[in-house]
């Protein structure tokens, strides 16, 4: 072992003050992971958002596959597609933890009466209100179908780069694609959020 680094749990949204977690690196891989980290550190945090659709969790989901990345970094600094493999990663957390939370939620909703009552403004005022109805609406999504939008439409990532991010294969990612946006459709015209 070359010596070791710190990897800090602050950042983006994270507690300022954070433990910081001794972990052994080899310094030549250093530079790359922390430019890597640098250079897609934002996507994952937005994919993670979108699928937990809460920020501190969305953070913790980053920090785990950082962490999980950064013991892995000979590894992953030697792939063809590093991007890609830690947004899968992220997608896989993501994943896992909307199981946990179902699963919970499951326990909890069986204790607890239910009660059920979604606003919806009937106007919009500003385009924050309209994103924030297209977030209600796609949070309807499979997560499949929502990952497959997020990625395609808002990180701009191309099918083969989807394709590694989520394991899916071509055809399920197309296919994904094309209902989620139907469904999307139907449900902000439904809500009145866009007109045909």
């Amino acid at each position: 072992m070359a010596g070791e680094g710190l990897v800090e749990k602050s950042g983006w949204g994270c507690n300022k003050g954070a433990r910081l977690l001794r972990v052994p690196f080899k310094r030549a891989n250093v530079q790359s992971f922390t430019s890597l980290v640098e250079n897609v550190r934002d996507r994952l945090y937005r994919l993670a958002l979108r699928m937990t659709g809460d920020g501190s969790e969305a953070e913790d989901v980053v920090q785990e596959v950082l962490l999980s990345g950064w013991k892995q970094q000979e590894e992953i600094v030697g792939l063809d597609n590093p991007p890609a493999w830690l947004l899968r990663m992220t997608h896989n957390r993501a994943i896992d933890r909307l199981r946990s939370r179902k699963a919970r939620t499951r326990y909890e909703s069986a204790a607890a009466p239910a009660d059920h009552h979604l606003q919806t403004p009937h106007r919009l005022v500003e385009s924050r209100d309209t994103l924030e109805q297209i977030d209600r609406q796609m949070a309807k999504l499979s997560p499949e179908q929502r990952t497959v939008l997020q990625l395609r439409e808002v990180e701009g990532l191309s099918y083969r780069e989807i394709v590694e991010a989520t394991g899916l294969t071509l055809d399920q990612v197309k296919v994904y694609l094309h209902r989620g946006r139907r469904q999307l459709r139907r449900l902000l015209l439904e809500k009145k959020i866009i007109e045909r």
